[in-house]
């Protein structure tokens, strides 16, 4: 806690807490990369799930590298946001549960991935110019889960600005 009360006294972490600037550029920055990394994450989902079937699933492995530079600026803005709060938040459960949600979020993604990375071709698509994707129940199954668990996230992120107690003693 000696750790946390020093960190709470830096200059970075006053000028995120009492400027009128700091914590709202922050947030921004937060907001712009949890738009980038859900936004990516739901329409791989929405996709796996039979929407807009002439989007390949190929095409998502570009958009995934978008994705990782959204997930840096989270992370890089989220350490911040922390740094101006950090032992209100630590006692704070929507902090928690988000951390946990974004961590299921997140494997369920991966979990999707792999579950598709096998997934065979199909010459549905006559005149097309191109092979029809088959994808399998399970891996429908396993779609649904990063839309609830990133939504998961999004409610507990905003819950946190709801539920943070009030300072502690110095």
């Amino acid at each position: 806690m000696e750790f946390l009360t020093w960190l709470e006294q830096t200059e970075l972490s006053l000028w995120l807490r009492e400027s009128d600037w700091g914590h709202p550029i922050v947030l921004c920055f937060h907001a712009v990369g949890m738009g980038i990394v859900v936004g990516v994450s739901l329409m791989f989902s929405a996709r796996v799930l039979g929407y807009s079937k002439d989007f390949p699933l190929a095409a998502f492995d570009k958009l995934f590298a978008i994705a990782w530079y959204g997930f840096a600026m989270n992370a890089v803005s989220g350490v911040l946001l922390y740094v101006g709060e950090p032992r209100r938040l630590l006692l704070t459960p929507a902090f928690f549960i988000k951390m946990i949600l974004i961590v299921l979020a997140g494997l369920s993604v991966w979990v999707l991935t792999k579950a598709l990375h096998g997934m065979e071709s199909s010459p549905a698509a006559v005149g097309a110019g191109h092979r029809a994707e088959v994808v399998t129940t399970g891996a429908k199954i396993a779609a649904v889960f990063p839309i609830l668990l990133w939504i998961g996230a999004i409610i507990a992120g905003r819950l946190i600005g709801y539920t943070i107690p009030p300072p502690p003693p110095p």
